[in-house]
């Protein structure tokens, strides 16, 4: 399913599979570099597709979820970028900010290249099943689509 794609892709990156039933913190702050609003466009545009009666509340969720998630992720990804930035100075003190931010693009570029080829190789029965509910579901019950937690586990440090 698209989900599966896009988790295993995700978490791979991250060397845990999509099926876990928990993430670790380093593993949660990876999965929050993805480009949510780009990955949630195409998925809705596939589901135009395959499932149009289930975009109205896919969408619905999407917005749902992002309105609760969005201030997370952005201290998550700036936490990430400062920590790529920290670990690239410390191995070569002299670099440059071009260096830096060529750097973290592409680190960046790991995480959200060919979201489009990923969400457009999934077969569309797979692809309908995301689309009328199961990703809807994940992003409401699955504990590691919840930056917030995330960031309070940090923040406690458990």
């Amino acid at each position: 399913m698209i989900k599966s794609v896009f988790f295993g892709a995700a978490l791979a990156c991250a060397s845990m599979t999509a099926g876990a039933a928990g993430v670790d913190v380093a593993t949660g702050i990876q999965l929050a570099q993805i480009d949510f609003d780009t990955y949630h466009a195409l998925l809705l545009e596939r589901c135009k597709t395959v499932a149009p009666d289930s975009v109205g509340a896919l969408a619905a969720a999407m917005a749902q979820w992002k309105e609760r998630n969005a201030d997370a992720l952005v201290i998550l990804r700036q936490l990430y970028k400062a920590q790529l930035i920290q670990q690239m100075r410390a191995r070569q003190p002299a670099v440059s900010e071009a260096e830096i931010d060529a750097h973290v693009a592409a680190v960046m570029g790991l995480f959200n290249g060919g979201l489009k080829d990923k969400v457009a190789a999934v077969p569309a029965a797979e692809a309908r099943a995301s689309c009328e509910g199961d990703y809807a579901n994940n992003l409401q019950n699955r504990p590691d689509m919840d930056f917030n937690e995330l960031l309070k586990r940090m923040t406690l440090g458990r």
